[in-house]
């Protein structure tokens, strides 16, 4: 199973949280259903056919996690961790740019400093998160 695989199997939201919820522990079909509030068991059975290479079924009979699995779940959250990032990249220079403007509009005087201490923040932010932690600004589609 190659990337593209992997990622087209939780490519859908539903699919992410059966994921989720198989990292739990093994779960029956009627377990998941009823845990994750789906109505139809075709609309289940579609999705767990997607996830086809990344659950098993044990001998019991319920649902489990195979190492593919846990390897994609690993994946989703590494991906949302980077979401995260990427947010907290743009809030922090709006912070800077109200910053800016207040220290213009309040302290003029003050204004050349603030922006070299803006500027080398900025810089090694954004060093910190494009360099080191390989986020990119546009989310992956």
């Amino acid at each position: 199973m190659g990337s593209d695989d992997l990622f087209e199997a939780v490519s859908h939201p539903l699919r992410v949280e059966i994921v989720k919820l198989l990292a739990k522990g093994p779960r029956r079909f009627a377990d998941i259903k009823r845990e994750l509030r789906i109505k139809s068991s075709g609309l289940l059975d579609f999705h767990l056919k997607k996830l086809d290479n990344l659950i098993s079924i044990n001998k019991d009979g319920f649902y489990v996690l195979n190492e593919k699995g846990f390897a994609a779940l690993q994946a989703v959250e590494a991906i949302s961790k980077y979401g995260w990032q990427r947010r907290a990249f743009y809030l922090n220079l709006l912070f800077l740019i109200i910053v800016n403007i207040y220290v213009m509009l309040t302290m003029a005087e003050w204004l050349p400093f603030t922006l070299v201490v803006t500027a080398v923040w900025m810089i090694f932010y954004g060093y910190w998160t494009f360099v080191k932690r390989h986020v990119s600004l546009k989310p992956r589609s």
